[in-house]
């Protein structure tokens, strides 16, 4: 049951990336952030433009799932259309199924591959990539 809890909350919690969050550790001190990433086995969060409650700021910081105490959702993210978060997945990873980018997208299966089509439409997808991915989605 606990790990059925555990993948909830990473769900939720990456419904959010993009997002301001301040999360609120176990010793009671506050970092604020832009949630980048969040770690499916630790629960570890991935902050970016970060500043603690004493002013000070870092480019990134990983914040272990374990110390954590509660987070708060300070601004929802900057939306990004679908096309546009596909563009990137593929981009890095060209080899990545459709079933795999819908999955970390939260988004359903004939939505990517419309987003894709748009893509190959638009001349956006190279011929190698746009291989791979019908390759990856058989």
């Amino acid at each position: 049951m606990q790990s059925k809890n555990k993948i909830t909350v990473v769900g939720r919690l990456r419904r959010y990336i993009g997002s301001t969050i301040e999360v609120h550790l176990i010793d009671e001190q506050v970092i604020k952030g832009r949630l980048v990433q969040v770690d499916d086995d630790m629960m570890n969060i991935f902050l970016e433009n970060c500043i603690d409650v004493g002013g000070r700021s870092s480019p990134a910081a990983v914040i272990m799932g374990s110390s954590i105490s509660h987070i708060n959702i300070i601004s929802l993210p900057v939306s990004d259309s679908l096309d546009e978060q596909v563009f990137l997945l593929i981009q890095k990873n060209g080899e990545m199924s459709v079933d795999e980018i819908a999955k970390i997208l939260d988004a359903k299966a004939n939505s990517v591959r419309l987003a894709l089509n748009r893509l190959r439409n638009r001349g956006m997808l190279s011929n190698s990539k746009e291989r791979i991915t019908k390759k990856a989605r058989r």
